[in-house]
């Protein structure tokens, strides 16, 4: 590491893209104006920047006028080899061209819809029966389609033919196709009618494309990529490093596309549309379709939707970024992607957003705990939307030190504002550009936010633990509530009171262990294929990142796959802890007995710790600790950080504003570079800390100071064999390094 960029980063232009600001264009826009603006960031040091078509914009999108202002912009950013990022939509979510894609009907959301009734024992109950899916008369035997009735005794809930209760449609006296469905039972039962259903343009439809279906991205990408690369080729990884694609999700709880059925059956063996009840009907056995329900829907968001966007990119030499929505909890990965972290493998820059001031939440360790089993270098984070125009040079220094804390590399902020006149000033502000009361401290922010990004970056993250996400079994129990899409502060309850434990839980787990400044990486199932087990750890194939220990909470389903490397990691050494329950599903029913026979014999043999309570983080932490202690010591001062927001309520918030979390104590991880390792402090008190640490290092330990850029060595307080006692002061809410070579 070169003290000399540390002490003056500005000028360095491999830390350019350690920030790169949203440039809201919400008015009319004038070459001269845009060149000013330019100016001032470059004069500030915010060399990258991503110009973001915005609600005042005066003009047409993605036209002549549209493509020669982003031209004033790249031939300046040319000029002075400065990089810059596109947005690829107007407004957001991403995906619709500004309405284009969604214009066209087959190409929007389709989603299912449930509709219960409880028939009486002896009323008639009397349907229109028709093949799921078809409006027309179906090709084929009628009575081998599946259908969109479906009939439960309501005592058992055992499912019943529909056969007996079909009757031939008769028009004069010729039998057609279609059948009458007249149900009347001597007992009470339970029917369910399924519609496939899909939003007029004009009532939501037109900010919501259908991302599960290809052609529906590849029409975005025909209407918005490829005008980006006609028009500069040139630029196309060159100054242009990046397109940032933003707030994809499912706007209803059962989205759908025709292809579904068939990748279904590829992945699962059987027909979803003979099934798709179960994704309504609480317990365990309809549970097992919802879980492969999710999954299949996941892997059609990632294939159809990010991984072609990010293929596209990376074909023209650029990177893809994104975020999504709901990441900040379980029921959120679950409800707007199926899987939130299975996503961020189809990213080149893994993405995440914080809106408003607070921090200590989870949602930006999972995106970056996504990147880092993965192998998605350069997190994102879209930061500061919500914060107020009252927003403080401390609380921006905070956030920010925050997220690198975290694992972000680049801090977009949410956002430079091109106008504030009229109402533009309210659009999600504070803008912390050339109207923010503290502008002219810019330049000392991104000089910290540059230093930052060069010290962890070039290396990776030091942790010894990987947990896992049971997404799965939250699957398992979850029953999405119908009628609610997006945009509500309090959405709806998830019902399901095992749902609500699981996600509450792994929440108090991660929020306790950080409290007790134990890092850790948040391990998906799907990541399971990018790691093996050499000498009793788990080793990343794609980082060489390697584990010592892996906790497994609340897994009631866990897939053979991650079975299996478990029991080999335990086998050879590897230090395994279940905690509140002991697996007993595997992703299909043909893996469930092995899944459960490879984790008791592991129990049986004494190759696991069992802990009874999933958020017990205090027990935890203590076994860690006994099993992999840390290479660090606290002598004196604060060595914890306590996080007053331990969970969120059992409802889907939309979108989650952090203000009022907050953090209080000293946090720190671990970052190692080649013969270096660096432990990077943050103070979330009101004062300066002054901590005393024994660390092992083959010289004297330094101080690396990120806002101030002083680095020296540390006071040493005792040495011996290696072992250095050091003292040093920590200033509040910035980053501090201690650098010891190992």
């Amino acid at each position: 590491m070169d003290k000399n960029i540390f002490q003056s980063p500005k000028g360095c232009k491999a830390l350019d893209q350690a920030q790169s600001p949203f440039w809201f264009w919400n008015d009319k826009l004038e070459d001269e104006e845009i060149l000013r603006q330019l100016r001032l960031m470059t004069e500030a040091g915010v060399a990258c920047a991503t110009p973001h078509a915005r609600s005042g914009y005066i003009g047409d999108y993605m036209t002549e006028e549209w493509f020669g202002r982003l031209q004033t912009v790249i031939d300046y950013k040319k000029e002075h080899d400065e990089p810059m990022w596109l947005y690829d939509e107007f407004n957001w979510p991403a995906g619709s061209c500004n309405g284009a894609v969604s214009r066209e009907e087959g190409l929007r959301e389709r989603y299912l819809y449930f509709t219960r009734y409880e028939v009486p024992a002896g009323q008639l109950f009397h349907a229109y029966l028709r093949p799921f899916g078809l409006s027309g008369r179906p090709e084929g035997d009628f009575d081998s389609l599946p259908k969109n009735i479906f009939c439960y005794d309501a005592e058992t809930m055992e499912q019943l033919p529909l056969t007996p209760y079909l009757k031939p449609m008769i028009i004069k006296n010729m039998q057609i196709g279609m059948k009458d469905f007249c149900l009347l039972r001597p007992r009470d039962t339970v029917v369910y009618q399924v519609q496939l259903l899909i939003d007029p343009y004009d009532e939501g439809g037109r900010g919501e494309p259908n991302y599960l279906k290809k052609e529906a991205t590849e029409k975005f990408i025909q209407l918005t990529y490829e005008k980006y690369q006609e028009r500069f080729p040139d630029a196309m990884g060159c100054t242009i490093k990046a397109i940032f694609n933003d707030e994809t999700r499912f706007a209803h709880s059962f989205p759908w596309t025709e292809q579904l059925p068939e990748k279904f059956l590829e992945m699962k063996g059987y027909d979803i549309r003979e099934k798709l009840p179960d994704l309504v009907i609480p317990g365990d056995e309809a549970g097992r379709t919802r879980v492969d329900y999710y999954d299949v829907i996941a892997q059609l968001y990632k294939e159809n939707y990010h991984s072609k966007l990010r293929d596209w990119c990376e074909a023209h030499g650029i990177d893809y970024t994104a975020h999504l929505l709901g990441e900040e909890t379980m029921a959120g990965h679950t409800r707007f992607s199926g899987d939130f972290m299975r996503q961020m493998d189809a990213t080149s820059r893994p993405g995440v957003d914080h809106l408003g001031k607070g921090i200590g939440s989870l949602n930006v360790k999972f995106a970056a705990s996504a990147g880092e089993c993965y192998g998605r270098e350069g997190l994102m984070c879209e930061v500061f939307a919500g914060c107020g125009w009252d927003l403080s040079f401390e609380e921006y220094l905070r956030m920010v030190s925050w997220m690198y804390l975290q694992g972000v590399k680049t801090i977009v902020n949410h956002g430079f504002f091109y106008s504030i006149r009229d109402e533009r000033a309210n659009d999600w502000p504070p803008s912390e550009f050339f109207q923010w009361a503290h502008w002219d401290k810019m330049p000392v922010a991104n000089d910290m936010k540059r230093r930052m990004y060069m010290l962890l970056t070039g290396g990776q993250p030091e942790k010894e633990l990987l947990i896992y996400h049971p997404q799965e079994s939250f699957w398992l129990h979850f029953l999405s509530r119908q009628g609610y899409q997006t945009m509500y502060q309090q959405g709806p309850l998830i019902e399901d009171e095992r749902a609500v434990e699981i996600d509450r839980k792994e929440q108090e787990l991660l929020t306790g262990l950080q409290e007790l400044n134990i890092d850790f990486t948040v391990f998906p199932a799907d990541a399971a294929r990018c790691f093996k087990v050499e000498d009793g750890r788990l080793v990343n194939i794609r980082t060489g990142a390697a584990y010592s220990v892996f906790v497994l909470p609340m897994g009631e389903v866990v897939p053979l796959a991650v079975a299996k490397l478990l029991d080999q990691f335990a086998r050879e050494g590897g230090h395994l802890c279940l905690m509140d329950t002991m697996p007993h599903y595997g992703m299909s029913r043909e893996e469930d007995a092995a899944v459960t026979d490879i984790f008791e014999k592991l129990k049986n043999e004494g190759k696991l710790c069992f802990v009874g309570d999933a958020a017990d983080s205090d027990t935890l932490a203590a076994w860690i600790e006994a099993v992999c202690p840390a290479p660090i010591r606290f002598e004196s001062g604060v060595s914890t950080c306590s996080n007053n927001h331990k969970y969120y309520p059992r409802w889907l918030v939309d979108p989650v504003m952090h203000n009022g979390e907050d953090l209080s104590g000293v946090a720190y991880i671990r970052y190692r570079k080649e013969d270096r390792r660096e432990y990077f402090f943050v103070n979330f008190t009101d004062s300066p800390q002054t901590l005393t640490v024994t660390v092992p290092s083959k010289s004297v330990p330094e101080v690396w100071d990120t806002f101030t850029g002083h680095t020296g060595e540390a006071t040493v307080l005792k040495e011996e064999n290696g072992m250095y006692t050091v003292q040093f002061t920590l200033r509040e809410n910035v980053g501090t390094a201690l650098v010891t070579e190992v």
